[in-house]
């Protein structure tokens, strides 16, 4: 029996030896706050040599794995931004919980590279982290640059963030959505250094906390929180030309303390683009063959401009407060000139001449008040904030058809747009353990929408519709009250996520014209739920989520829009929500190797459908819910660095959908397969010269009803930093082959339908940036209205 206990005795302290643990947390010194992702190392003294990695996870905790046979080494603790932390330990003291506080450098960093790349990207919860600053991609680069190495990101034609080859991708910043929005988000993040990205988060498959709408995905930008007071910010001037000439000017100017904390930014844009459309439609018909050619240039030209300020105020060491507000105002006139040539059996039997002036001013404010509770121990967080957004436009102008036989029809036309949206919403974090955290909050959002078109014609005899159904008067009305839940566990190498997201909506849809009210209401739950494992080199993510796709709020307005001389256009107020069924399973190797396999099944979903009229011979268009489907895709980047100057990101997004649709004179059902490539290659050279070479194939694609043709083109910039880095110098060449272009065909039916859509996506641009103060920007809280603005056409 002695002998036994002790075996026992021997073996259990050989079990202990070899399972030694260092845990601890990262903070902030001055602040308190922790410090997500530091990335840690252990070296052995005797050996020396580093024996292990650690990272800290979300909120600055981490637990280092001391392999056996180790006595005596050194931990460092590195952050960008702060000094060095360094601790000398030992197995016979090891302590059980140390606490490592970082304190800032006060003055600006230069643009350096981290060595430490073991943890560039990480799993954590719903999210795939990418670490912007331990993985350098941030320096030289500004922060579309930076955005585009991002794994599954990447810029189309304009510049817009892509994810997975969709640009219906939610963009929050600090985990809010930016009041910014199209081309104003676009230039604010292309104003960033780089290195005032902190991290991106992708989250493919959103959990409970966020709202259930759409199944692209949300990409949080997480900027630097401020190390020093002080005044900061910078100036930049860009000018491009591709067919037309077009200018933006703007600025952002932060100044922080040590209780305040005010940014502004605003910027001026005027340009002048094209788009040149052509579409060709062939009917088979029992008489014959109908053949309609269109060919439409549409000549959009754009001033515009926004302002944007915030005020964050701490109020103790527990609460703070802020407010964010932007105004946003652009005048646009878009000038359409077209011809559609009718043919029957091959011979032209019509021509019609298409010409359109049309002057569309736009207005826009919205903003939010913010409050945040955080306990001492940091065990306790409450958010409660309310969001305002107004949105206002007045159309005005022309459509006019000119025919062979020397008549023609005008339609005069005045359009008016009013949104007003308000939402109120709660979310309060408890950790109930060390393990273990549980989160929850409601929401209600009220929306109201005015809406009021009127035409008056000059030739009654060629309208597609009884001339009084040529004025809309519409009115809607939402309310969408809604509340969640979800458990967090984190385990030594699991951790899982789980919540249940419940929603109530409701709708009053009045066409007063029509004497039509449609009233309807939903109730949905939307569960998701995540599991995560990490071990040494391999991160694995399994995550599932039901989402809602809901219709436009002018979709469902019975309105009808003439688009040309044989296209008319109709709302539907018989849409619903459609349902999706979201998943993805993703390896994490070496935190760079990065494949994702992602699916989601739907029905009841939207399809744009194109009815052509025999009998009046004209088509009509309109959204329905008449789509059951899938799309199962694989998405991999992998990045490499052949040396120290030259680093290169190869990524890949594949896809095979199948959709099949049953409804009047347009059901299909098919399959179809396509896949992007790109290859981003960035070249650091002496004396702050930078070269970034950019290229994409995206091959021929087969969709459900039809294909896409491959497209291809490549971009470059060179960029030179003078002055200390205070002065960026930027110029370069977007899309050199012009070859980035839509090129689709859809057959359903007796109808086939070709589209072709150039643009002006060759450009050649100068940008100069200047970057003034000593203090760092901290962004404010800025407005969450996600889904609401989203919805808004």
């Amino acid at each position: 029996m002695k002998t036994l206990i002790t075996l026992l005795c021997t073996l259990s302290v050989l079990f202990a030896t070899a399972q030694i643990h260092l845990k601890g947390k990262v903070t902030d010194a001055i602040t308190g706050e922790a410090l997500p992702l530091a990335a840690l190392s252990l070296t052995d003294t005797l050996r020396h040599k580093t024996i292990a990695f650690a990272e800290a996870d979300g909120k600055g905790h981490f637990e280092i794995d001391i392999p056996s046979g180790f006595s005596a080494g050194v931990v460092t603790v590195n952050y960008l931004g702060y000094a060095p932390f360094t601790h000398t330990i030992n197995t016979n003291k090891i302590s059980e919980i140390l606490t490592v506080k970082l304190t800032p450098i006060s003055n600006e960093l230069a643009e350096v590279t981290v060595n430490t790349k073991q943890k560039a990207i990480t799993i954590n919860g719903d999210k795939m982290i990418f670490n912007v600053e331990q993985s350098g991609i941030g320096n030289g680069n500004n922060g579309l640059e930076a955005m585009r190495l991002i794994p599954g990101i990447r810029l189309d034609k304009d510049d817009n963030l892509m994810f997975r080859g969709s640009a219906d991708v939610q963009i929050m910043i600090n985990g809010k959505k930016s009041l910014l929005q199209g081309a104003a988000l676009r230039e604010y993040i292309r104003s960033l250094k780089g290195t005032d990205i902190q991290t991106v988060e992708v989250i493919a498959q959103p959990s409970a906390r966020y709202d259930a709408a759409g199944t692209t995905g949300i990409i949080n930008i997480i900027l630097k929180k401020n190390r020093a007071g002080g005044i900061s910010g910078n100036v930049y001037s860009s000018a491009a030309y591709g067919n037309y000439f077009k200018n933006q000017n703007g600025g952002q100017l932060y100044y922080n303390d040590s209780l305040w904390n005010i940014n502004a930014n605003g910027y001026y844009y005027k340009g002048k683009s094209f788009n040149d459309r052509q579409v060709k439609q062939t009917i088979q018909l029992e008489d014959g063959i109908r053949n309609l050619d269109q060919y439409n240039m549409w000549l959009p030209r754009t001033v515009s401009k926004s302002i944007n300020l915030g005020v964050e105020r701490k109020l103790s060491a527990h609460h703070l407060m802020s407010t964010e507000w932007q105004y946003y105002k652009s005048d646009d006139r878009d000038d359409t000139y077209g011809k559609t040539y009718e043919y029957l059996n091959g011979n032209q039997v019509n021509e019609v001449k298409l010409t359109q002036f049309m002057v569309n001013p736009e207005e826009r404010l919205t903003g939010n008040v913010f409050y945040n509770y955080t306990a001492d121990s940091t065990a306790t967080k409450l958010d409660v904030q309310v969001n305002y957004a107004g949105y206002k436009t007045a159309n005005k102008g022309f459509l006019r058809n000119d025919y062979t036989d020397a008549s023609f029809m005008q339609l005069d036309g005045e359009n008016s747009t009013k949104y007003t949206i308000v939402k109120a919403q709660a979310d309060l974090n408890r950790r109930l353990s060390k393990t273990m955290s549980m989160e929850a909050g409601i929401k209600y959002s009220d929306v109201a929408m005015n809406y009021f078109n009127k035409y008056s014609t000059n030739n009654a005899e060629q309208l597609f519709i009884p001339d009084s159904l040529l004025v809309n008067d519409f009115v809607y009305r939402e309310q969408l009250a809604s509340g969640y839940a979800q458990l967090s566990v984190n385990l030594e190498k699991w951790s899982f996520l789980g919540g249940l997201r419940a929603e109530y909506y409701k709708y009053d849809a009045t066409s007063k014209v029509n004497s039509q009210t449609n009233r309807r209401s939903y109730t949905n739950w939307f569960p998701s739920l995540s599991v995560n494992y990490k071990k040494e080199n391999n991160q694995y993510q399994l995550s599932y989520s039901r989402r809602i796709g809901r219709p436009a709020y002018l979709a469902l307005n019975p309105y009808y829009q003439y688009i040309d001389a044989y296209t008319l256009e109709l709302g539907n107020p018989t849409l619903q929500p459609q349902l999706y069924h979201s998943l993805q399973l993703s390896y994490i190797y070496k935190s760079a190797l990065n494949i994702s396999l992602y699916g989601y099944l739907y029905n009841k979903g939207f399809i744009n459908v194109i009815d052509y009229l025999e009998g009046q011979n004209y088509n009509l268009t309109y959204q329905a819910n008449a789509s059951t489907g899938n799309r199962f895709g694989l998405s991999a980047t992998m990045p490499y660095e052949p040396f120290e100057w030259w680093s290169m990101q190869l990524s890949l997004d594949a896809a095979y959908s199948y959709e099949k649709a049953d409804i009047t004179n347009f059901s299909y059902s098919g399959s179809g397969f396509g896949y992007d490539l790109s290859l981003y290659e960035n070249f650091n050279l002496k004396n702050n010269w930078n070269i970034s070479l950019n290229g994409f194939y995206s091959g021929r694609a087969g969709t459900p009803n039809g294909y896409s043709k491959a497209t291809y083109d490549f971009s470059t910039s060179v960029k030179k930093h003078l002055f200390n880095k205070k002065l960026q110098v930027l110029a370069g060449c977007s899309n050199i082959l012009k070859k980035s272009l839509y090129n689709q065909v859809t057959k359903v039916n007796n109808v086939e339908t070709a589209w072709v859509n150039k643009w002006e996506t060759r450009r050649f641009y100068l940008q100069l940036t200047y970057y003034f103060g000593t203090g760092k920007s901290q962004k404010i809280k800025t407005a969450a209205l996600n889904d609401e603005t989203n919805r808004i056409n």
